[in-house]
Parts: structure tokens; C-alpha cells; sequence
């Protein structure tokens, strides 16, 4: 297979050798225009197909077999014109017969007609010299200057190339034919000589034209050890700001939202995500995603799915979305070499076509589909307020009133205040939230063409208007197919493969060191505190990693999103990992069940520990009804009558005005108490 890249297209057809396939050739292949390219795949096929017809067994003869490959790849008739195009590919063995050469521009023709490559080369160096992606009309001018003055751009006397016989002896007031403009601009790009890539390379570097050159392709069907890529098997990590702007409601600050991705491979499924917006700092510069918020990111993950039974493969960056090599090395000695490796991007530099050193940039096409995913967030995301724009030159007219008014919103009301507030602009807990949202989204999609994905038959039960797989229970009823959502995938993955083990809490407190605090158990047996003006409550997970009321603990939690808090008691001895509870929604009937089993739970141990407790009690009390069993009962008298409902208007206030006195009064007694027990606490 031809691996190297091909320059100057005439020079190689001249000495290439017959190959039987274009996919054997690709970077010959790649350089045909795109309509000869779909053109030459169909023909390729169509041939395949003719071959096999009239090969092997049951073989028929080539016309026949031609006419039913054209009732199938109609728009290559006619027939004889067909019938030649495959008589020469198989008696020649070579994909190359079946391009279109007269179609394919001027570097695939036999001969050269028109500019020489030589002047042609000389105008692609000359717009390389003018910086500007808009500037080649310039450059054609300073040719046409040349003509007239012999001397270059730069005031230096010199021939153009392809032009030199007589060249002191000309006369050259009107330039030679096909130096219109327009004909070198068409020339330049048949020719590729100055393709977007060179362009790139040389107005700007050599990182920015590796995005238009060949990508190295993977495919999910074979990149695992063991034949398709699994679930978790490879996670790509990649930084990328959001295009709304924020606002810190503890100091008023409007801020870009800097965010670290983590995603499967196998599924594109978004696994976390972790936040960083861009305050301000004291000395001028702005935060920006730090060690902790990647070391947040990845224990995230291992608390949140655990460890795969396969080795993990983490791809980092050079940049932001890396890991020391020092934490690197101790993450693979707590989680084991055999379980967990990682790698890094590969950069881009060198020296630039003037022979200057270029600062070494990442390789974002290296995680090509964090590039086109994270593309897809910002489409998504384009709704949300405080939108920036793609870059700074377009961006919208009416953000800076929209951010003075935040601004003033934050300045007027008092500071307890300020995070239940409503601004033009996303909050951060707001943008958390909304977030979290458009991922599950992504990750639910199925309106996709993602390579190795499934297609999903449904068909339509019309009884409760919804979309169902497997057998349709009633045989006249619409089906539809779609893809496969990155969800559904990872679930396909996971079917008979061994479960995940989880992660012992002793590694979360090395990745969540920096959010610890002291909390003290309250008296129903729960952690409670507070983070971004939220109160998060966590429960064991079963009775016996239960703590006693009033005990206190140092918990550490992610601050992204704590679903689950690590305990320890302080010294280093871990407690356990106890799981976040919340409101549960309306119409959730699972997570109901769930609270009410917990709280069920939860008060039959109550009740038993009460029980136990009372049993002398209970006895003395069995006693007691033993002994007046033996005495005669009577009846007891009527109770009081019931009163008589209030009518009166001025009744009912007076009835009313008395127990809110009442209340008052309890209210004021209950202050008196709670002040005297705390004047008591002090004293002692």
C-alpha cells in the first residue's frame, strides 16, 4: 500500500506501477477531485460486481452480467460506454484506468498546456509571502508589476520563471496570455499549487495546516485488544470554553465558563465533565483549568463507574487536559499496571518555511472526535444568554449591555440575597444544570452517522403512543429505524462482561483533598452541608456503616457534582462511602420507592433499638393489665357535647386574635429556653 505523500502529481504518474485497487493508492487517490472520487468508487464496485458474476461457479458472460450491474448503478450508463471501462480494468489490473483524466484538471493530463509549473510555483511563493488569507490578488499584482518593471515586490531585479528567453528584449506592456487573474486563481487550485494547507503552513504555521491534511482514521470495530473497542476501554480527555458568559454571584464577576471533558471512544458517551470559570484574579490575569480540576475529573469517573475489567487507556493532552508524570506513576501504582495507562497527544513544530522556530502546539485532530462533539455542545449550547459568539469578531452587539445590567442587578441587592436573584446571564450553578442537561441529551442522541453504531428497529404501539423494540404485538403497525444512542451502545458493550469493581475510597481522598471538610453527624444518622448555597444530604448505604449522632467526620467530595461523599475520621481511617439523598421529583415513582424503603428501613431499626430499650417497661405494664382483668368494668359517661360553631364576624377575629397570642407567647418561651441552654453550654 502507497504510503507516502505525493507532491507533484505528473512526475509520479509517470513512474507508478498498476495497482488493483484505489484503497491500495489512497494518497494518489485523495488528490482527484471530489466528484472523480465518488465517481471512481462507483465504478470500482460495479466492476467487482461484474467480475463475480462471471467468475466461480454459475458464471455468466460479461454483457449480461455489465447489464445487471448497471440496473443498479444506473448513472453509469450507457452500456457500451461501461462495457469498456470494465474491459480495460480487467485486462489491465489497475483502478487508475477507470479515472476520468480529462475531468480531473490539468496536473492529471498527459501533456502540459498553458502556464508552465514553473511560473506557477513562482505565484504560489509570492502569495506565501503576502500574510494575509485574502491577499493573493495582491500578489498576482506585484507579477503583473514585475512584467512591467523586471523587479520584484522587494525592489530587486529578477526573471519569472517560464518567461526567461529574451527576456531584456521583450516588451512588456501588456502581459502574456492567461495572466488574467482569474485564470491563475483556477490554475493555482487544479494544480494545487497553492492548496489550503501550504497556505496555512505558510501564513500562519505548520500546526495550523495539519487540519487540512490526511487524518489518521481509527475505527471502533478493531481498535481493543481483543477485537472491538469496549466500554471505558479508551477515554479521551479535552478542555474547551464555553461560548456564554457567566456570573459569580459571591463576586460579581461576568466570566468565561472553561470546562474539561471526559469521553468514551467506544460510544462518544460524555462520562463528566468538570467546570472552571475565569475569575479575575487580584493581580489581573484570569484562573484557568488547574492540576486539581483534571485529578477532580478522573476520580470523578472512578467513583462514578469504577474500574473496567479490561485496562483502561486515558488519552491526555500536552496542555491543560494532562497529568504530571508524578501523578501519573501513582495512579498507576494504587490502581495496578495491569488496570489503568495513559498517553499523551502528539505536538506540532519544528521550523517554519523561513527557517524560524515555531512554538510546538497540540494536536487536536488527534481527538478528532472531541473536536467534532465538543463543536456539536456549542451548537447546542447557542441559546443559552450571554452568548460570545464563535470568536471576538463576532460577537453579539448586545453583550455588554446585558452584562452591565447583571452587573447592576448583583450591585443593588443585599449579599444573602444575590444567588436567588434572576440575571440576563447564566449563574454557575445555573450553567451546571443546564449543562448537565445538553450532555444527556448527546449522550441520548440517535439522530447520528457515528462510525460502528447499530441500527435500532422500532415499531409503533399505538395503545400508548410510543416508539418499542423486539416482536410487535400487532402485525399491522409502523416501524422506523434509527441509530443506536451512545447510551444504548455502552449498555450493548457491557452485555456479558464481567461487572466493574469499584475504586477503594482511600484513592478518592488523594483526588479530593483539596475540598475537605469537618461535618458533624446529625441526630437522624445523616451528613448535611452546604456547597454553592446548596444543602446536600448523604446516608450510608447500608445500617452498618451507620454513625452515631454527634460524631464528627472529614468528608471529601466532588464539588462538581457530590453524588457521593468519602468519610474519615480524621486521622486517616476511612468510614465509608455514603450516598447523596434529594427531593424526589413528582411522577419518579423508582426514586419514591427508594426514599420510602430507606425511611422504612431506617424507622424499623428505630423501633427495634426502641423496643429493646422498653422492655422493662413494656413487662411492668403487661403486669398491670393482668392484674385489673380480674375486676369488673363499666361503661364510661357521655363525653362533652360538641361546640357550637362561631357565627359572628367579630367572634370569629376575637377567636382568632387569642391564639395568635397564644402562639406569640409559646414562640417567646421556646427564644427564653434556647437562650438559656446556650448560656448554660458557654458557661461550661
Amino acid at each position: 500500500m502507497v504510503s507516502q505523500v505525493i507532491a507533484d502529481v505528473r512526475t509520479y504518474l509517470q513512474k507508478r506501477q498498476p495497482v488493483t485497487r484505489f484503497e491500495l493508492e489512497k494518497p494518489l487517490f485523495d488528490k482527484l477531485p471530489s466528484t472523480i472520487r465518488n465517481e471512481v468508487r462507483r465504478l470500482q464496485a460495479a466492476c467487482n460486481y461484474v467480475r463475480n458474476l462471471t467468475t466461480g461457479k454459475g458464471r455468466i458472460k460479461v454483457q449480461p452480467a455489465c447489464e445487471k450491474a448497471l440496473a443498479i448503478y444506473t448513472e453509469l450508463r450507457p452500456l457500451k460506454t461501461f462495457n469498456a471501462k470494465y474491459a480495460a480494468w480487467a485486462k489491465q489490473q489497475d483502478w487508475f484506468c477507470l479515472v476520468n483524466r480529462a475531468k480531473a484538471g490539468a496536473v492529471w493530463q498527459k501533456t502540459q498546456r498553458g502556464l508552465t509549473d514553473a511560473f506557477l510555483d513562482y505565484v504560489a511563493a509570492r502569495a506565501g509571502q503576502f500574510k494575509r488569507g485574502d491577499t493573493l490578488e495582491q500578489a498576482i499584482i506585484s507579477i503583473h508589476r514585475q512584467w512591467q518593471t523586471g523587479r520584484t515586490h522587494k525592489g530587486i531585479a529578477e526573471v519569472i520563471p517560464g518567461y526567461e528567453k529574451d527576456w531584456d528584449t521583450r516588451q512588456r506592456a501588456v502581459p502574456p496570455d492567461g495572466w488574467h487573474s482569474t485564470n491563475i486563481r483556477k490554475q493555482l487550485t487544479k494544480r494545487a499549487k497553492f492548496t489550503r494547507a501550504v497556505k496555512a503552513a505558510m501564513h500562519e504555521g505548520i500546526a495550523a495546516a495539519r487540519a487540512y491534511l490526511p487524518q489518521v482514521h481509527s475505527t471502533r470495530a478493531g481498535d481493543g485488544q481483543s477485537g472491538p473497542l469496549r466500554f471505558m476501554e479508551l477515554i479521551q480527555f479535552d478542555d474547551v470554553r464555553c461560548d456564554f458568559r457567566v456570573i459569580d454571584t459571591v463576586t460579581g464577576q461576568i466570566c468565561d465558563l472553561w470546562l474539561l471533558v471526559a469521553r468514551d471512544v467506544a460510544t462518544t458517551m460524555l462520562l463528566n465533565f468538570g467546570m472552571r470559570p475565569a475569575l479575575a484574579r487580584d493581580d489581573g490575569s484570569q484562573e484557568h483549568l488547574k492540576l486539581q480540576d483534571m485529578k477532580e475529573l478522573i476520580g470523578w469517573n472512578l467513583e462514578a463507574y469504577g474500574l473496567p475489567p479490561w485496562k483502561m487507556f486515558l488519552k491526555l493532552e500536552n496542555g491543560t487536559a494532562t497529568l504530571a508524570s508524578a501523578v501519573r506513576a501513582a495512579l498507576v501504582e494504587m490502581l495496578g499496571e495491569d488496570r489503568i495507562d495513559f498517553s499523551l497527544g502528539s505536538m506540532i513544530g519544528g521550523l517554519s518555511p523561513t527557517g524560524y522556530k515555531e512554538k510546538a502546539l497540540g494536536n487536536s485532530k488527534a481527538k478528532a472526535m472531541l473536536e467534532s462533539l465538543n463543536r456539536l455542545q456549542h451548537m447546542m449550547t447557542s441559546h443559552f444568554p450571554g452568548q460570545i459568539g464563535a470568536h471576538y469578531g463576532k460577537r453579539p452587539a448586545e453583550l455588554t449591555a446585558r452584562e452591565q445590567e447583571a452587573q447592576e442587578i448583583w450591585r443593588s441587592h443585599r449579599a444573602e440575597d444575590r444567588a436567588d436573584l434572576i440575571y440576563p446571564v447564566l449563574t454557575i450553578p445555573q450553567a451546571r444544570e443546564k449543562l448537565l442537561e445538553v450532555f444527556r441529551l448527546q449522550n441520548a442522541r440517535s439522530a447520528h452517522q457515528c462510525e460502528g453504531f447499530e441500527q435500532v428497529v422500532e415499531w409503533h404501539d399505538l395503545a400508548n403512543d410510543c416508539w418499542r423494540t423486539g416482536t410487535p404485538l400487532v402485525a399491522d403497525c409502523k416501524v422506523r429505524v434509527r441509530m443506536e444512542s451512545p447510551v444504548e451502545r455502552a449498555g450493548r458493550l457491557l452485555i456479558g462482561c464481567q461487572p466493574f469493581t469499584p475504586v477503594s475510597p482511600e484513592i478518592f481522598t488523594s483526588f479530593y483533598e483539596h475540598t475537605q471538610r469537618t461535618v458533624t453527624v446529625t441526630n437522624s444518622g445523616e451528613v448535611v452541608m452546604m456547597h454553592e448555597g446548596k444543602t446536600f444530604r448523604f446516608q450510608p448505604p447500608s445500617a452498618e456503616f451507620a454513625l452515631v449522632a454527634d460524631r464528627k467526620v472529614l468528608c471529601y467530595f466532588n464539588p462538581n457534582d457530590p453524588r457521593f461523599v468519602t468519610l474519615t475520621d480524621g486521622r486517616g481511617g476511612i468510614l465509608g462511602t455514603w450516598l447523596r439523598t434529594g427531593l424526589v421529583k413528582h411522577g419518579d415513582r423508582e426514586a419514591l420507592s427508594a426514599a420510602i424503603r430507606h425511611s422504612v428501613s431506617a424507622l424499623n431499626v428505630v423501633k427495634e433499638r426502641a423496643s429493646e430499650l422498653a422492655a422493662g417497661e413494656r413487662a411492668e405494664l403487661d403486669t398491670m393489665r393482668q392484674h385489673n382483668a380480674g375486676f369488673v368494668t363499666v361503661f364510661e359517661p357521655a363525653g362533652k357535647m360538641p361546640a357550637l360553631p362561631v357565627t359572628s364576624v367579630v367572634a370569629r377575629h376575637q377567636v382568632a386574635v387569642a391564639g395568635e397570642k397564644q402562639i406569640t407567647k409559646q414562640k417567646q418561651r421556646r427564644r427564653e429556653d434556647d437562650e438559656r441552654i446556650a448560656r448554660e453550654a458557654l458557661g461550661a
